[in-house]
């Protein structure tokens, strides 16, 4: 997204809660207090962008980030985190640090 330094594509974004969701996971393993993640609703300001071969995508306005109102447009989100485990099966209620989930792994890595 040339000439827009301060739009994150929205794959990037999903991508970094997803990391940060991961790490929460590993700094709990271990402790006594523990979460489920329930459906997760993520809500930005975002532009639909047009790059330089004629490519349209979503962009999601980053920090000090600002376009005119008409040009953006709130994306509200629901995700339902599903999670694979070592074995491959997926489910849909680890806990976060939950020793089971030490070995999990994301998206299709």
């Amino acid at each position: 997204m040339a000439g827009h330094e301060n739009i994150v594509g929205l794959a990037d974004a999903i991508d970094a809660l997803r990391a940060e969701l991961a790490e929460a996971i590993a700094r709990g393993i271990g402790q006594p207090m523990r979460f489920r993640i329930e459906p997760i609703e993520l809500e930005v300001q975002a532009v639909i962008t047009k790059d330089a071969g004629g490519r349209i995508g979503w962009g999601a306005l980053g920090v000090g980030a600002s376009y005119k109102s008409a040009s953006t447009q709130t994306l509200k989100l629901k995700l339902k985190p599903i999670w694979q485990t070592p074995d491959g099966k997926l489910v849909e209620d680890p806990l976060i640090a939950d020793q089971t989930t030490a070995q999990m792994k994301f998206g299709t890595t």
